[in-house]
């Protein structure tokens, strides 16, 4: 018995916790070793768990492990191997999966004149041949003719083609980085070059080129993963 104003001690009661897909590793940060790895399901039990450290393990664990990476080769290798397009931007960012051109700067220059009869007006049969070609996506060099060897370019595809009222916005996916500089130094079997003192890299635009950029890519040493 006790007396009346006496308080009984609460017994904790046991506290079940469950996290997953869970893809944790255990890793030493002090003097200890490595206890193990986990891709499963964790489960815990606790006695006298309190709010706080549910709020801590649920933080801890509620992490995403970080994302497989995508294969693209298999899409990347049946693209077309006769052309290619080539996106240079110059204020435009390759933002979200997507960027938007002016019309024109699209198509128009560097570019064969039976492409450019051809997709003068983008019909969905237009698009579905483009959707199939290979693309480069470059940002404008940095210099005449050069740029910063850290500059980085992209090979994809386009996605969607979407045409708005001055401007054609280019749904896209990059499979690859890789130097624009290596561009720089190879315009000519890339069929960049249309003048001797002339590179495409230098001007914003969109053009179609007439060669296998998948075999030229391979030449070049770039392996799309």
């Amino acid at each position: 018995m006790t007396e009346r104003d006496e308080k009984l001690p609460v017994v904790a009661q046991p506290a079940a916790m469950s996290f997953p897909n869970v893809a944790q590793a255990f890793i030493n940060q002090g003097s200890g070793i490595q206890v193990g790895s986990n891709t499963g399901t964790l489960n815990f039990n606790f006695n006298g768990i309190t709010p706080e450290t549910i709020a801590s393990l649920a933080a801890m664990f509620s992490m995403q492990p970080a994302q497989k990476k995508v294969s693209h080769a298999i899409e990347w290798a049946s693209l077309s191997t006769s052309n290619y397009c080539l996106f240079v931007l110059e204020n435009e960012e390759y933002s979200n999966g997507a960027f938007s051109i002016a019309k024109n700067r699209a198509l128009q220059n560097y570019t064969p004149p039976g492409y450019k009869e051809r997709y003068n007006v983008l019909t969905p049969d237009a698009v579905e041949e483009l959707i199939n070609m290979p693309c480069i996506f470059a940002k404008r060099n940095m210099y005449y003719g050069y740029t910063e060897d850290s500059h980085p370019a992209l090979i994809g595809r386009i996605r969607d083609i979407r045409v708005q009222r001055e401007t054609i916005k280019i749904c896209f996916s990059g499979f690859q980085g890789i130097s624009q500089q290596l561009l720089n130094r190879n315009i000519g079997i890339l069929n960049m070059a249309s003048s001797p003192l002339r590179n495409e890299l230098d001007v914003e635009h969109w053009s179609i080129k007439n060669c296998n950029l998948l075999n030229i890519m391979a030449r070049l040493g770039v392996t799309v993963e």
